[in-house]
């Protein structure tokens, strides 16, 4: 007997390697679903294991026939498949008695609820299987329809594992009309019919890895002892999309703190849950004279170069400072053509970066400015090649602000992950863009609490010179009441 394993991605595949390795007469014993990939990786898709035999020239395969109420005067044979096939062997047909004829015959039928009911899963491999037949062979040339309808009630499954006996259901209708349509005269030595899992056998359920960014649980949407008013206000924070465990905390604790008039007053309890909502985000002060240069990292599409040339605006028009642009965007088609387009407007020096080692040439060279920007080009966190080329550019010039550019129409998902992923860079500040074309701030608030990375502006339209605001807590706070971000 030859015994072979064989992977593959799908069960097809797998049957067809056990068909060229081992030949069309290979037995399956055992059939699995196993990790592929190497161990230490996280995410493996699943292969299909199945362990096949072929049997060697003089071994067969026999079935036993026995009756229940004395043994059959024919030459009784032992089989013991592996239950994990789920094989049923049954006679492949009554014989007349004058032929007394036993076949060599493995039937395996499709899922007739002959199997015994799965009461619990074993792997241990000393199953045997044994199938009595209740009446004897008949000794006539042809046995009666009646005869057999009589007989099929009492064939029976009986599984013995470790030495204790589960009975099965009898056999039904169906099996013993294959056995009869299998015919008097066939020469087949071998009968294989694959069981097919039943419609009605209940799968085992699905136990799916926890994600990191799995919905978190419902809470009751109520406030324990909350006054009407108090109870408009959280369900105004929950429609903003804040974090709940986070508005259930405040409001409870104003619930059981707050008096009756304060409760029932709308402008106060606002002003009440405001303070205590900005208490959980932070902000940062404009620039002092040792933060040089700032650098710009972020998403396709974030508003990198708008914002750097709002910023450089800023400080040349209303604080006065010395400006210089480096433009490290060389490979979004139209980038170099936009912040050279942006720089002369605003009447500032630019120089192009292609390597990190020009990147930190062109720094040294503008020492005597009070602000440099670096506007590099757009990361996707979720690709190591990409990161670790943005991470050249910032490794060259190591006395440098790090601020991650995020859009306030982003999923809250794709924030965290793009904040997660660029904390490698060690970021000082979150800049917050597109804040004019959405009305829901609960994400973006959620990214400064979880985070806890302060802001240091939010942009809120298209104008260079308008719409740049420095960041303000309070501001970010009453959007959450008014659904709208005001200048």
């Amino acid at each position: 007997m030859i015994t072979r394993t064989f992977r593959a991605e799908t069960m097809m595949e797998a049957l067809e390697q056990v068909k060229k390795d081992l030949g069309a007469e290979a037995l399956v014993v055992s059939a699995r679903q196993i990790p592929g990939g190497q161990p230490w990786q996280v995410w493996r898709k699943p292969l299909v294991e199945v362990v096949a035999v072929r049997l060697e020239p003089g071994e067969e395969v026999s079935t036993t026939a026995q009756t229940s109420e004395k043994p059959s005067s024919t030459t009784q044979k032992k089989v013991s498949p592996d239950l994990t096939r789920k094989d049923t062997v049954l006679p492949k047909k009554i014989h007349p008695a004058g032929t007394q004829k036993t076949r060599k015959t493995e039937i395996q039928t499709p899922d007739m609820r002959t199997s015994p009911a799965p009461a619990r899963q074993t792997d241990q491999a000393d199953i045997s299987v044994s199938r009595p037949v209740s009446a004897e062979l008949s000794k006539e040339t042809d046995k009666s329809e009646t005869e057999i309808n009589q007989d099929k009630s009492a064939l029976t499954d009986v599984v013995e594992i470790k030495g204790k006996k589960i009975a099965s259901k009898p056999v039904t209708e169906a099996t013993i009309d294959l056995l009869q349509q299998l015919g008097r005269d066939e020469t087949l030595e071998d009968v294989r019919i694959v069981q097919v899992p039943s419609a009605h056998q209940k799968l085992p359920p699905l136990n799916l890895p926890q994600v990191p960014w799995a919905p978190i649980p419902e809470v009751p949407q109520t406030i324990e002892g909350a006054w009407p008013v108090l109870q408009k206000m959280y369900d105004q924070l929950i429609r903003q999309g804040v974090e709940v465990g986070l508005v259930k905390r405040i409001c409870q604790l104003s619930a059981d703190t707050l008096g009756y008039q304060t409760a029932m007053d709308d402008r106060k309890l606002v002003e009440h849950l405001r303070r205590q909502l900005e208490a959980y985000i932070k902000v940062q002060r404009e620039l002092t004279t040792r933060e040089r240069v700032v650098c710009m990292v972020g998403t396709s599409g974030a508003g990198k170069t708008s914002f750097a040339a709002k910023l450089a605006v800023r400080y040349k028009k209303e604080l006065k400072r010395s400006v210089a642009w480096v433009c490290a965007d060389t490979v979004r088609t139209g980038g170099i053509a936009e912040a050279r387009a942006f720089t002369e407007a605003i009447n500032i020096p630019m120089q192009i970066a292609y390597t990190p080692q020009e990147c930190a040439a062109i720094i040294d060279s503008f020492h005597g400015n009070d602000l440099i920007i670096v506007d590099t080009q757009a990361c996707n966190p979720r690709s190591e090649e990409s990161l670790v080329e943005i991470g050249a550019f910032l490794t060259a010039i190591p006395d440098r602000s790090t601020w991650v550019v995020v859009p306030a129409i982003a999923k809250e998902n794709d924030l965290m992950n793009t904040t997660s992923a660029f904390s490698v860079f060690n970021p000082r500040a979150l800049v917050v863009t597109k804040l004019d074309e959405t009305n829901s701030f609960g994400a973006v608030y959620n990214l400064g609490w979880r985070s806890q990375l302060p802001f240091a502006y939010f942009s809120c339209g298209a104008r260079v010179l308008d719409d740049l605001i420095p960041a303000a807590s309070a501001r970010l706070v009453q959007s959450l009441f008014t659904e709208r971000f005001d200048r």
